[in-house]
């Protein structure tokens, strides 16, 4: 039996397992950030979904580590082929709400048993939360895992709403600041509590009252927070052209340590 593939921490996020699935690919509500790798060649393709200013939208940071690094980009495949095998394989059980969630549950729980023990999860490094039954599936192994935390940024915030009394503690979601559907997070602030906003400087965050995060630790929390934009941007953009003025000044510009991935 083929199973998921995870990673052990990256020059961010340190000693953690990180699952993951193609940007863009497996984002259906992305907006600004829509980007997406080329399965073969590793080819970018930015493809917004809203209209917007080119000079004004930003490449999403998990595509180009795609692009850079074939074998992420296959492990990231791989994941992504397990799951909808496993959500539409069978023809007998296509719209069984309830045998998909379990199908995929238990996928993952296999999974996680030949993986290290560790105490923290990042769901999604690369992609999002591609179908509802997807979603509860992880908050089904959270439940079943009580030691782990498991957490991750998302732009489903549709599904989130209609599963949230179904999160365990450990399940923990940050809403990802724009998608199609950020409108939604100042009608329900109780439940989207955790919000990351992308900005291209320090000074926007502090304008904007924001922490800036860079190890996920705000993940934990439970208010706002900012991300630096990073990764190679589009030229000509306004996102490369804060990266640039922020690399002269000798400031943050990303994180470059390659990860290990695991079968």
């Amino acid at each position: 039996m083929q199973l998921l593939k995870f990673s052990t921490g990256n020059a961010k996020l340190g000693k953690r397992l990180i699952f993951s699935l193609p940007a863009g690919y497996s984002c259906p509500n992305a907006g600004v950030c829509k980007t997406m790798a080329d399965r073969t060649t590793g080819k970018i393709m930015d493809l917004p979904q809203q209209p917007i200013d080119p000079t004004t939208d930003y490449r999403c940071f998990a595509a180009m580590s795609e692009a850079m690094y074939p074998n992420v980009r296959d492990a990231r495949w791989h994941n992504w082929d397990l799951l909808r095998e496993a959500m539409y394989g069978g023809d007998h059980y296509v719209g069984n709400y309830e045998y998909q969630v379990q199908t995929i549950a238990s996928l993952i729980e296999l999974s996680l048993l030949v993986q290290p023990t560790l105490e923290i999860c990042r769901i999604h490094e690369s992609g999002d939360f591609w179908a509802r039954a997807y979603m509860e599936a992880w908050a089904r192994v959270a439940t079943r895992y009580p030691a782990i935390k498991f957490y991750a940024y998302t732009k489903m915030l549709n599904d989130w709403l209609a599963i949230h009394e179904k999160m365990p503690a450990n399940f923990m979601l940050t809403a990802s600041i724009g998608g199609m559907l950020d409108r939604m997070i100042p009608q329900y602030p109780d439940v989207f509590k955790r919000v990351a906003y992308v900005v291209y400087t320090e000074e926007e965050a502090t304008e904007l009252g924001l922490e800036i995060d860079h190890d996920d630790s705000h993940c934990f929390g439970d208010k706002p927070f900012a991300l630096l934009v990073h990764s190679p941007q589009r030229a000509g953009s306004d996102a490369q052209a804060a990266i640039n003025a922020r690399r002269k000044q000798g400031k943050f510009t990303g994180y470059n340590k390659t990860k290990k991935v695991r079968a």
